[in-house]
């Protein structure tokens, strides 16, 4: 398996599946299912946009390949109930589908991210493309765990969701930068100005919230520099 093809066709991924893809059109496939024409439009700017990061004539094949595995995975999916279960099914699925081209294909050239250069010991592409998981798919995927296990449903939590979306993106940049350069400790000190800002607050359910998106947020920013700054190719 080649890992560079591997993970080009993971960054045009997150970037189809997530950057490209509304949640107005989301909520669309939910209801209209097979008959949502985004369901076919979002299907081939994903197989546009892996073309777009793997631009090589004879891999047009595979490109077919992962916009129609796309497609029936995303229609399938419309048929589940929303939730994290359908979420982590599904971007499963789609990986697996990556992982498999990888594979199978053969490359016999460099692809556009491997011309970009490094900062210090760690790639620009790898650095963007976690920076990318730490935003909005992150953003999903704690919304989705929340809902799982219903937290934040009081009405006190309301106010805070938005607002809560864009302080994580915020410390999960910072956090992802810390790691990266081994700052654990600045990390440490976000954490405690964090708690110092927000568990002043004598609404239970509202210190629920906070505390389980916020171990969340870290969590997987701690995981997501880890994983970009010991990553080799």
């Amino acid at each position: 398996m080649n890992n560079w093809l591997l993970f080009s066709l993971l960054v045009a991924h997150v970037i189809g599946d997530f950057y490209l893809q509304s949640d107005k059109f989301c909520k669309e496939k939910e209801e209209l299912k097979i008959r949502s024409p985004f369901l076919y439009v979002h299907s081939v700017v994903i197989g546009l946009v892996s073309w777009l990061f793997v631009p090589i004539a004879d891999f047009w094949f595979f490109v077919l390949l992962i916009a129609a595995t796309h497609l029936l995975i995303d229609a399938m999916k419309s048929y589940m109930r929303r939730g994290l279960w359908s979420f982590l099914i599904d971007q499963i699925a789609h990986i697996a589908v990556l992982c498999f081209v990888a594979h199978k294909y053969v490359l016999q050239c460099d692809l556009p991210l491997q011309g970009i250069g490094l900062v210090g010991d760690m790639s620009i592409p790898v650095f963007v493309f976690g920076i990318m998981c730490c935003l909005k798919p992150t953003n999903i995927l704690i919304k989705l765990i929340l809902e799982r296990y219903k937290i934040g449903e009081a009405e006190s939590c309301e106010s805070m969701k938005n607002a809560g979306a864009l302080i994580g993106n915020l410390e999960r940049i910072l956090t992802f930068v810390f790691v990266l350069i081994g700052q654990y400790e600045a990390v440490g000190f976000i954490i405690a100005a964090k708690s110092l800002l927000r568990f002043r607050d004598n609404d239970t359910a509202k210190t629920e919230y906070v505390l389980a998106g916020t171990l969340l947020s870290f969590g997987i920013a701690v995981l997501c520099g880890l994983a970009a700054k010991y990553v080799s190719f």
